[in-house]
């Protein structure tokens, strides 16, 4: 609505200039009757509403506005400003025609004649929305702000360089034992809880911050000593800034946050302390303990494999194995970095290299090493030089083979004096003398095939000449060589086998030495009279060969090691020794040879023995 000029000069008709500045300003201006029908309305008010003039003069805000909830919400107002004479001020939220939501903040009081009764409502709205907005903004600053302190854990302060006073936050006085809210305290009050030890290094930190030349930034850590006895670590982060003062640059202000980090600084001196233990076991073992990047490239080394390869540091750093034992060995090193880097398992193996012309076996154990992103970025190793236990066992295991075979020599002369004897007539007591010999000679012609086996299966010559079989006739097989050993020792033995052919691809003879040693074993440490069971099932793909007595039993502690080369259990009181210790070293090789599974079992002492034997079925 555009008001009037009324005269021929603007200043000779205060109206006419009221209505100018009415039409000239953005605030909304308008009046109501007492009935609140509009009797006025600037241009602003109009483009507001979203209406021409005569839509608005005239009606109510029942009638123009399409909210009905805010229209009898400005009418109250208006009532109440009639109703108390006095000026009521309000923010309110309207949406415009086009649905979008402004803030005004209304300022009403009423109109009255020239005899001071009140005969309307003057209007005055300003648009705020861009300042609700900007408060809003501000509001969501300070509370990401104070809670990005808090999650922090930060303190905060404020200096005043000019009247030499702190003020410092209610979470700061506490962490300092000042009290517990905001407050405003001396400079001197904050530096006088630093601790003594670390006084001179802050002050000349502070010097150095507040001097005009500098860039007016502090990052430190400091200790405070508090008056209840507790020292904190806290890091301080300052931030000066400089105004002119008598034509000098002085300090003016400093904002500073401060956080408690005794924790973390305990906790890396705990770790600087394990770092420094871990290096000097690592530096000071006698293994030889070393890493390799996954190029190959040596990246650490202690003292013992410098020493091992007569290398300074820097030689060693970067350092390859081809550089250090040649191609040949090299290969096989790299073969084994590379399965511990691809697999990232750790790995147990001997590896052989030559220095100076001396060829050297190690035990190494090799394990990936992460990095920060649990990636594998290098493979450390710890080898240990078993050249002599090597050579030991090399020399062992040509000894038993040169035993086995100077031993056998006699007894084929031995077994064929004992056959003449068997087909001669003898008298009744050297008729048992002999056999007496025969059965001694029987347990020596073990004795020295299993020396003989293990002397194989040490250097890896033992072969098996696989074909089809069943696990049944393996079993008869074992059972006839045994059944004289039995029967001797006075034992029942009982055989339960499935009706089923347990159908296996393997070498009848190891594994009817596998029954045989079983059962054997079984004979020599039971009682006489004693009970032996043989079984044999399907289970799971698997033949499942179970050997049972009820003989002396296997003590827990001895349980994990009954199937090591030469141990011997406790000799049964009807012994008179428990054997070398060979026979069930044997079973458990010759189950491995064909991937298959051996386990002991005992309740105890006396209370008898099982042995579980699973192999794979064939198939069909």
């Amino acid at each position: 609505m555009t008001s009037q000029q009324q005269g021929s000069s603007l200043f000779d008709d205060p109206s006419a200039l009221l209505h100018a500045i009415a039409d000239a300003t953005d605030d909304v201006i308008f009046a109501k009757d007492l009935q609140g029908c509009y009797q006025f309305a600037n241009p602003a008010m109009l483009a507001a509403m979203g209406r021409p003039a005569e839509e608005v003069i005239g009606r109510t805000d029942l009638e123009i506005q399409p909210d009905e909830n805010l229209a009898r919400r400005l009418m109250a107002n208006d009532r109440a400003v009639i109703a108390s004479g006095g000026v009521l001020e309000r923010e309110e939220a309207i949406r415009t025609p086009g649905g979008e939501e402004r803030f005004w903040l209304a300022r009403k009081m009423p109109l009255r004649d020239p005899d001071g009764r009140i005969v309307g409502v003057l209007g005055i709205s300003r648009d705020v929305t861009r300042r609700k907005q900007a408060d809003a903004e501000r509001e969501a600053d300070r509370l990401k702000l104070r809670m990005g302190i808090q999650a922090a854990g930060l303190v905060m302060a404020e200096i005043d360089y000019r009247h030499d006073r702190n003020h410092i936050s209610a979470e700061l006085a506490r962490l300092i034992e000042l009290g517990d809210q905001d407050m405003v305290v001396p400079r001197q009050a904050i530096f006088d809880r630093v601790h003594p030890d670390d006084r001179q290094r802050y002050v000349e930190a502070i010097a150095a911050t507040t001097d005009p030349a500098g860039s007016g930034l502090l990052a430190i850590d400091v200790r405070a000593l508090l008056p209840s006895g507790i020292v904190r670590w806290l890091h301080i982060r300052l931030q000066v800034t400089f105004s002119e003062v008598d034509g000098q640059l002085r300090p003016d202000r400093g904002f500073c946050a401060a956080r408690d980090v005794t924790a973390e600084r305990q906790a890396e001196s705990r770790l600087r302390a394990a770092q420094r233990m871990t290096e000097s076991v690592i530096e000071g073992a006698g293994a030889l303990v070393y890493a390799k990047d996954l190029a190959g490239r040596y990246i650490l080394f202690n003292h013992a494999w410098r020493t091992q390869t007569a290398l300074t540091p820097e030689q060693a750093l970067g350092a390859t194995d081809d550089q250090l034992f040649g191609p040949e060995a090299a290969r096989q090193l790299r073969a084994n970095d590379r399965q511990v880097a691809e697999s990232g398992e750790p790995l147990q193996v001997q590896e052989r290299v030559v220095m100076n012309g001396r060829t050297i076996v190690y035990r190494s154990s090799k394990f990936p090493l992460y990095d920060d992103s649990g990636r594998i970025h290098a493979v450390c190793g710890v080898s240990t030089d078993v050249t002599d236990v090597v050579e030991a066992d090399r020399r062992k295991d040509e000894f038993l083979a040169t035993l086995a075979h100077e031993l056998r020599n006699p007894l084929a002369p031995i077994r064929n004096g004992l056959e003449i004897l068997r087909l001669s007539q003898l008298a009744p007591k050297a008729e048992r003398t002999r056999e007496i010999m025969e059965r001694q000679f029987r347990h020596l012609v073990r004795l020295v095939d299993d020396l003989l086996d293990v002397s194989r299966i040490s250097r890896g010559k033992l072969e098996l000449r696989l074909q089809p079989t069943t696990l049944q006739q393996c079993i008869a097989e074992a059972l006839e060589a045994s059944q004289g050993a039995v029967e001797a020792a006075g034992h029942s033995l009982a055989v339960d086998l499935a009706p089923q052919p347990l159908r296996l691809h393997g070498d009848p003879t190891r594994l009817a030495q596998v029954v045989g040693n079983l059962v054997n074993n079984a004979t020599r440490y039971t009682p006489p009279g004693g009970h032996l069971r043989v079984s044999a099932r399907a289970e799971g793909g698997q033949a499942v060969l179970q050997v049972s007595d009820d003989g002396s039993g296997i003590a827990a502690e001895t349980l994990p090691r009954v199937f090591d080369l030469f141990a011997q259990g406790t000799a049964a009181p009807h012994q008179a020794q428990a054997g070398l210790g060979i026979g069930l070293w044997l079973v458990r090789k010759l189950v491995d040879r064909h991937h298959g599974t051996i386990e002991a079992c005992s309740d105890g002492p006396g209370r008898g023995s099982t042995f579980t034997v699973r192999l794979p079925l064939a198939d069909g």
